[in-house]
């Protein structure tokens, strides 16, 4: 999950220095349990998913006596600082638990971080503490801090060790993507094919171009595979479900509605981790962005007319989640007030704080506040989507995955914007449910999608698929992931390959 990351740094510090007022200019009293004040430091970066842990920090100083350093250290200067975009977060995060370097106590990880921290030992496990699992945390969250993981193929080197053994991390943002789309233009739409024929048949007072935004994001893209059914890997790790009928038709459905608008592809290249830039502007019918964005459509040009809802049903109910977690790396020093920290923080009050300035919550207990929903009428919708969510598989270089497979779209979008559109009768386009498309399709072969598509967009999404398909199973390879569990168990310090910090270059591989 690629976080827009904003300097708030300037907001955090007049948020402690208010709460350091209001508090007069004594020094506060100890908490009994408090013989003796420790400073603990967080790695942190500025942006939406960190504006209320900077603002409950200057509290939860005063009531332990602890004090707090925000920020990674800048490894030319060794000063700490407030990171405002993603890679020099991941950097400063990930070299320091490679080198042991001690410099946090606390750090906020993506999920597709931990299993490169988890596998390598580079967190500090919580049971130690006596944590115990808090149910009301969504499943599908909180599975994302513990290894070896709960869902998805077991990788080699894990094999022998009980899935879900430990937790690592707790999350602090329960964030999943959602549809946006115009209610004046469309209606909403329940499942994917209500969603095709909706952008076919907009509302005729309506005289603008009734689109899906265009996007090069891979999270909208696997995002539409997860609804249909399909996957990235099989049980043995191939992506052998990016070669199947069900990805190929999901993508070509994909890129014929991503092409309706006309856009060419250089306009919305750069809008790759704003997929949602279109439909705040209004030239946009649907899209499909975070829940965490969602707050945006109350400031947007037409914020009236633009409603939020769950990703449609194709095959299934399912969409793309990404959560931030905070977690204690092996090497802090001061692991208690750390674990008293990061307990505090993810708890529900603390959550709710963070929920209302539009952070999605990963409680059960928060998504039907009615404070929370009378702000956020979608955050209901929130809870259904992060309880059916697919997860990123988990790879330690997750990255190059989610590359290949962006490079893939990219190459897709390009050439199907060549293709002749051929205008399909609104009497063709819904021929059959999935549902009956399924049932006719029995044991002999996969599902028929229900909305025509034309046979140049999928023989371009096979293709694109296939090269995909053969690069990541080329990268994994070289990770490790095809060795069985006796290569790994015959040498304990044996590690599948490939850390976060790893990306893919388009045209890397041919």
């Amino acid at each position: 999950m690629r976080a827009r990351l904003k300097s708030l740094l300037a907001f955090g510090t007049l948020l402690m220095a208010a709460s350091l007022a209001a508090c007069g200019s004594e020094e506060p009293e100890l908490p009994e349990a408090v013989t003796r004040p420790v400073t603990i430091r967080i790695a942190a970066f500025a942006g939406s998913e960190t504006a209320a842990l900077f603002r409950i920090i200057p509290e939860w100083e005063h009531i332990t006596g602890n004090t707090v350093e925000l920020g990674i250290i800048d490894p030319a200067t060794g000063d700490r600082f407030v990171a405002n975009d993603y890679v020099t977060y991941r950097e400063g995060v990930i070299s320091n638990a490679e080198r042991g370097l001690g410099h946090y106590d606390v750090i906020i990880v993506d999920d597709p971080w931990v299993p490169f921290l988890a596998t390598n030992e580079h967190l500090t496990p919580l049971s130690p503490f006596g944590h115990e699992t808090d149910t009301d945390i969504i499943e599908r969250s909180r599975s994302l801090g513990v290894w070896p993981p709960t869902f998805g193929p077991l990788p080699p080197d894990q094999q022998g060790v009980e899935r879900g053994a430990e937790t690592y991390a707790l999350p602090l943002v329960g964030n999943v993507m959602m549809l946006w789309y115009r209610q004046d233009v469309i209606g909403k739409p329940t499942t994917l094919d209500e969603l095709r024929t909706n952008l076919d048949n907009p509302d005729p007072a309506y005289v603008g171009s009734a689109g899906f935004a265009p996007s090069t994001n891979p999270h909208v893209f696997i995002s539409w595979l997860a609804s249909r059914g399909g996957d990235i890997f099989d049980r043995s790790w191939h992506a052998t479900p990016l070669r199947s009928e069900i990805a190929a038709e999901a993508m070509a459905e994909y890129i014929d509605e991503a092409t309706r608008l006309g856009i060419p592809f250089e306009e919305f290249q750069g809008e790759r981790y704003t997929p949602q830039t279109r439909m705040l502007d209004g030239t946009a019918a649907a899209a499909v962005g975070w829940a965490a964005d969602a707050q945006q459509i109350l400031t947007s040009s037409v914020s009236d007319q633009l409603r939020v809802t769950l990703f449609p049903e194709g095959r299934r109910s399912s969409t793309i989640t990404g959560n931030w977690l905070l977690a204690i790396p092996e090497d802090a020093v001061q692991k208690d007030a750390a674990y008293n920290f990061i307990t505090w923080a993810t708890s529900r009050d603390i959550m709710k704080t963070s929920a209302l300035l539009g952070v999605p919550p990963a409680r059960q207990s928060l998504f039907n506040d009615r404070e929370l929903v009378s702000r956020y009428s979608w955050l209901p919708e929130v809870e259904t989507a992060l309880e059916n969510a697919y997860a990123r598989p988990r790879v330690p270089a997750w990255d190059v995955v989610e590359g290949i497979i962006g490079c893939a779209l990219d190459r897709s979008l390009i050439r199907a914007a060549a293709v002749e559109r051929t205008e399909i009768a609104p009497s063709e386009v819904l021929a059959t449910s999935v549902s009956d498309a399924a049932a006719d399709a029995g044991a002999a072969g996969e599902p028929v999608l229900a909305n025509a598509l034309d046979p140049a967009f999928v023989e371009i999404a096979r293709e694109e698929l296939a090269r995909a398909a053969g690069e990541i199973e080329g990268v994994m390879e070289g990770w490790g992931f095809y060795r069985d569990g006796a290569y790994y168990a015959s040498d304990a310090q044996r590690r599948i390959e490939g850390d976060p910090r790893d990306e893919w270059t388009c045209g890397e591989a041919s």
